[in-house]
């Protein structure tokens, strides 16, 4: 291997600027010109909390689930749904967004208004500069890591790498805290390194060890499920680190630290310290997860139902590694990787840190589930593609150091991670081209409609109103306006109903899409075919914003 400094001769400065220069050029383009909007409800139902905390709302929502209603009600404690706390996010991502939205003049709702001929939110294009500035930093970060283990130029290929991953490119276009989460995790691996190096030069390795706690303090932060990847790393810094108890008491003391306080706030604010959120694993026990967040009773806990969706997870997680990797099939040789004998032990010993932190991590996204959609909210496995690709390349290195073909200078030398490189760029390219060529004709992202949302339903519903929606999160953000996941059955939009006059509150309508239903030959009933037992009585008007109706003097009907 080369050496692991990193060069600051001019022509590696003026390749660094040029790799900059193209990476905050797609994200300039991505974000400017073919940018049709958040594409995740997880990334909406975060930015539009982040707007109530920019408003000095605290951890208020406007998208509210019944289920959260109902943790409530089982307190018997006042409530406003005009100002409904949220216990399902992690907030640190929230909180930054709510600075993005402060500096942008997001928190003042007329700047909120789009114009008619307007079709991309420009809080969209905020919150994507936003998980695009973290994905640059994240990049920067892995390149020094790289760069440390093994060489500049592996470190510079992983960069590159990164920047051509399309997978990478989803996720900071979604609005979800992936971004974020990757930023903070390739700091703590950094710090992981750095305290292997200090321990190998038989120095104190307790400085960095506890500094990644601190990190993976507030990636836990950013989501409760990297609590795995916090017991993946403290099983790690038992075995390996010393002095261990010391280690072990100073990690789980500094993580507690952090998550006490949105325990406490989540313990005040429902029926319990894990909030909404703990309701997540109820998805993995064979329940329709978005049928179990509209409705008003309590979930039935099937231990069965969760193992046997745990074991079919496992098996989608195996089938489907390579593209949770970022489409990098070859960062998949990771797991060759770890029966090389490398010749320096701290590569050695680091290999088996990160296998530790991703094995914990797979089985948290196997208890609380991870889905065939190329973003998802749970999706752990993309934090580790900078350094399973790394090791990745430094196996192929070696094993090409043994070919004649490798001593040649120029193309032959590079040959294999031209050819990786090109492979991982097709997806891009085609991608970038298409949305170039397709622009003028996408103007919004599928299943949402901004504009309408932002104009026509605002006017519709005043500011302290309250609808039903099949989409609270496009409502809450968009709209501006208290939205309720529609209920699963009329019954609960009846109770429903009855606790918003009980607080005060007005629900005046319902918010439908496509999503939902459609219109029946009877114009006074919506017919819900997923959910037949909703058929609630409403008073359409056809002046009124498209996928909106006013609810008529009777209240829904039960059935």
């Amino acid at each position: 291997m080369a050496s692991n400094s990193i060069s600051i001769e001019p022509k590696s400065f003026i390749r660094r600027i040029l790799f900059f220069t193209i990476l905050i050029g797609i994200a300039i383009v991505y974000i400017g010109f073919t940018f049709r909007g958040l594409t995740s409800p997880f990334g909406m139902d975060q930015a539009q909390i982040g707007r109530e905390v920019a408003r000095g709302h605290n951890l208020t929502t406007k998208s509210i689930r019944p289920l959260a209603i109902h943790q409530l009600q089982d307190r018997e404690v006042a409530f406003s749904l005009n100002s409904f706390h949220d216990t399902t996010h992690a907030p640190l991502n929230i909180l930054f967004y709510a600075g993005a939205i402060k500096i942008f003049g997001g928190d003042v709702e007329a700047n909120n208004k789009m114009s008619a001929n307007q079709n991309v939110f420009y809080l969209d294009r905020v919150i994507a500069g936003t998980c695009a500035l973290f994905f640059i930093i994240a990049i920067g970060i892995n390149y020094l890591l790289v760069t440390r283990i093994f060489d500049a130029k592996i470190g510079a290929i992983v960069a590159i790498l990164m920047m051509l991953s399309q997978s990478m490119w989803n996720y900071t276009l979604s609005g979800l805290p992936q971004m974020l989460m990757l930023c903070i995790f390739s700091g703590a691996c950094y710090l992981i390194w750095k305290a292997i190096e200090n321990q190998n030069a038989e120095r104190s390795a307790v400085a960095p060890v506890i500094l990644a706690g601190f990190l993976f303090g507030l990636l836990a932060l950013a989501h409760w499920l990297t609590l795995w990847i916090f017991v993946g790393f403290l099983v790690f810094a038992i075995i390996h680190f010393r002095p261990r108890g010391i280690i072990a008491i100073f990690l789980v003391v500094t993580v507690l630290f952090f998550i006490a306080g949105p325990l406490i706030f989540n313990a005040n604010n429902s029926d319990g310290a894990l909030g909404t959120a703990f309701y997540f694993v109820q998805g993995k026990t064979g329940i329709d997860q978005d049928n179990m967040f509209r409705t008003l009773e309590e979930p039935v806990f099937n231990m069965n139902g969760i193992i046997l969706n745990i074991v079919q997870t496992t098996f989608l997680q195996t089938n489907e590694i390579h593209r949770h990797l970022g489409g990098f099939v070859l960062a998949t040789a990771f797991f060759l990787s770890l029966m090389h004998p490398f010749k320096r032990s701290t590569i050695c010993s680091y290999r088996w840190c990160i296998f530790s932190m991703w094995g914990f991590a797979a089985f948290g996204m196997s208890v609380y589930g991870i889905s065939n959609s190329p973003i998802d909210p749970n999706q752990m496995h993309i934090l580790f593609m900078p350094l399973m690709s790394a090791f990745a390349l430094a196996l192929i290195s070696i094993l090409w150091a043994r070919i004649p073909l490798s001593q040649y200078e120029g193309v032959a030398k590079n040959l294999p991670f031209i050819i990786i490189i090109i492979i991982t760029a097709s997806p891009i390219t085609i991608n970038f081209i298409n949305e170039v060529r397709n622009s003028q004709y996408r103007n919004t992202v599928p299943g949402y409609n901004a504009n309408n949302n932002n104009r026509l339903l605002t006017d519709e519903v005043k500011p302290n109103d309250i609808v039903f929606s099949d989409q609270p999160w496009a409502v809450a953000w968009y709209a501006d306006r208290v939205a309720i996941w529609t209920p699963k059955d009329s019954e609960s939009m009846t109770k429903i109903m009855d606790i918003a006059k009980q607080t005060n509150g007005n629900i005046i309508g319902l918010h439908r899409t496509p999503f939902l239903g459609q219109i029946s030959g009877n114009a006074d009933v919506i017919v819900d075919k997923n959910f037949p037992n909703f058929i609630p009585l409403m008073t359409p008007n056809s002046k009124r914003a498209s996928g909106f109706v006013l609810f008529s003097k009777n209240k829904p009907s039960a059935n």
